[in-house]
């Protein structure tokens, strides 16, 4: 008995096919797989907009054109997804290891977005490319001039954080600074000390295809 089950199953499954021959139509038996994806779908989209997204006060922000406090926030972002303190700062292993692209994207997109491609870490990896530096080593000169063009140097000097232009008047480019330094007591510009964490930050967002 148990050896002719499956010829009594093609047999009963030939009988419906013939009683019934709309069923023998592929699109039918793809309504189930269209439904579960549409449902998949809906989730993806859901979480996306869901209040419990890492990036729903950034996007606020950024939507009301508080740039500076976006900046902060993308800088707080930054800690929270490499699992990382303001106290000890970012370091280059969290944004080797520790960032995903998804993640480096969203932010970047949504600069890009509510600043109409003015601002993001993408634009700045084009303009740090076109002034010369690379990504492999520090290279004092073109650093300079890449600090020129965002707006981040004056008169040979590099400007402290709150002397920034945070507005859309500022330079391509300029923002977000994204990466901050705990307090330190040397008399060093602080965009001198975060030099090699922003170039690895580039290298990320470079690998990122963004």
């Amino acid at each position: 008995m148990i050896q002719c089950k499956p010829k009594i199953l093609i047999v009963f499954l030939g009988i419906i096919l013939v009683a019934f021959p709309s069923l023998a139509n592929a699109n039918n038996f793809g309504i189930f797989t269209q439904k579960e994806s549409d449902i998949s779908q809906s989730k993806i989209i859901t979480s996306q907009a869901s209040d419990n997204s890492p990036y729903i006060q950034l996007e606020n922000l950024l939507a009301e054109n508080k740039w500076q406090e976006a900046d902060e926030e993308t800088y707080d972002l930054i800690l929270k997804l490499t699992q990382r303190t303001r106290a000890g700062g970012i370091n280059t292993r969290a944004i080797k290891e520790k960032i995903s692209c998804e993640e480096i994207g969203n932010i970047d997109q949504l600069w890009r977005k509510y600043s109409a491609d003015k601002f993001g870490l993408s634009i700045q990896i084009s303009i740090y490319l076109e002034t010369g530096n690379n990504l492999e080593r520090y290279n004092p000169q073109s650093y300079q001039i890449f600090g020129d063009r965002l707006g981040w140097r004056k008169a040979r000097k590099w400007k402290k954080y709150e002397q920034l232009n945070f507005s859309e008047d500022a330079p391509k480019g300029h923002l977000p600074v994204a990466i901050r330094e705990p307090e330190v007591t040397v008399n060093i510009p602080e965009f001198m000390i975060t030099k090699r964490l922003r170039r690895v930050l580039y290298s990320r967002v470079e690998e990122c295809g963004l």
